[in-house]
């Protein structure tokens, strides 16, 4: 089995330069899941709020990197994971990101790329919903489950199910060297979706 690779977008001229008036104008067709993006809650939680319900103040502010590198390959993140790379820099609201470097490396949507990504066990989503944590970012496939569990019980319906928002397909952990950063990641205000592409950066105050 062989997925599109998670990035993919199919782009059309709409309007080209000859008969266009001297301009070019382009389509883009592609899904709301594709690339870096934001999940809402009602991508997972059926009547849960959809992008536009969100405040834009919590694509913007303070965020953390831990490195659970030592999770891959289908290891499971736990709540001592956070504690030793995290424990000594997060305040409560802030947004953490997960490093494992495997969307550095490879990111085509295949069953082998999806079957390198660690899980979160139950521990580590409690001590997410217990430290408050407003948005948990992924350089990973996150669709990963515990083993022995159902199939809708997922990384993302458990982290909606506790109201905190994931971001899948972020690359490019590893350049950031301070220990608490500003992540800016802001939706495309549309209405009445699940999900929205996010350009992700951080700044290094």
């Amino acid at each position: 089995m062989h997925r599109a690779p998670p990035a993919s977008f199919e782009i059309e001229v709409i309007k080209d330069y000859p008969g266009g008036l001297g301009q070019i104008v382009r389509g883009a067709h592609m899904r709301l899941h594709a690339g870096t993006h934001v999940d809402a809650p009602s991508h997972m939680v059926e009547g849960g709020d959809d992008i536009h319900d969100l405040p834009l103040a919590l694509f913007f502010g303070p965020a953390v990197v831990a490195d659970v590198r030592h999770r891959v390959p289908q290891g499971g993140i736990t709540a001592d994971d956070m504690e030793k790379s995290t424990g000594d820099r997060i305040e409560r609201g802030d947004r953490v990101l997960l490093r494992t470097d495997i969307n550095d490396a490879r990111f085509d949507g295949s069953t082998e790329w999806m079957t390198m990504a660690p899980y979160l066990s139950d521990d580590v989503i409690a001590w997410f919903r217990d430290h408050a944590v407003s948005i948990v970012g992924f350089d990973f496939y996150h669709g990963v489950k515990q083993p022995g569990e159902a199939p809708n019980s997922s990384t993302s319906r458990k982290l909606a199910d506790v109201g905190i928002l994931t971001m899948p397909a972020l690359k490019n952990l590893g350049t950031i060297r301070k220990p608490r950063v500003t992540l800016i990641a802001l939706p495309l205000k549309m209405i009445g979706v699940e999900a929205s592409p996010v350009r992700a950066i951080v700044v290094e105050d």
